[in-house]
């Protein structure tokens, strides 16, 4: 399952690339690197994007969450770690310079493991930091 996400991730990188190639979007094609090394997720890395693949079932507490969308996204030492920090760094330009997309795989592990009602307030958080961008992106799969 893993591997078939990390492939649809890096696809769609590449679709987006393509289509910038195509002029469908104004930003430069170029590589996107997987980046090891985080646990609980994978993370892919262009010009202009950063992908973050959080799995679920890895993830076994709120500060290993907020570790891996910090390291993922490679924010600032001074990042609070909590959902008002998270906000604003994910809608602050001048800290995440590049387009995001944050995907959380395995959500009935991560309620499992969190709570139904920290991964609801995460959840909260990571789609009204989208609304500011619809360019960067959250998605959430059971």
């Amino acid at each position: 399952m893993k591997k078939l996400m990390v492939l649809a991730s890096a696809l769609l990188l590449n679709l987006v690339a393509t289509q910038a190639n195509a002029g469908i979007y104004n930003v430069p094609v170029d590589k996107t690197v997987e980046r090891e090394g985080l646990l609980g997720a994978t993370v892919f890395e262009s010009n202009y994007k950063i992908a973050v693949l959080i799995q679920g079932r890895d993830i076994k507490s709120l500060k290993q969450l907020h570790a891996v969308i910090a390291d993922g996204l490679r924010l600032p030492k001074t990042y609070g770690a909590n959902l008002d920090a998270l906000y604003d760094v994910l809608t602050d330009p001048s800290v995440i310079s590049k387009n995001w997309d944050i995907t959380i795989i395995g959500a009935k592990d991560l309620i499992e493991n969190l709570g139904e009602v920290k991964v609801q307030a995460i959840v909260d958080t990571l789609n009204d930091a989208q609304k500011e961008n619809p360019v960067n992106t959250f998605m959430y799969w059971m």
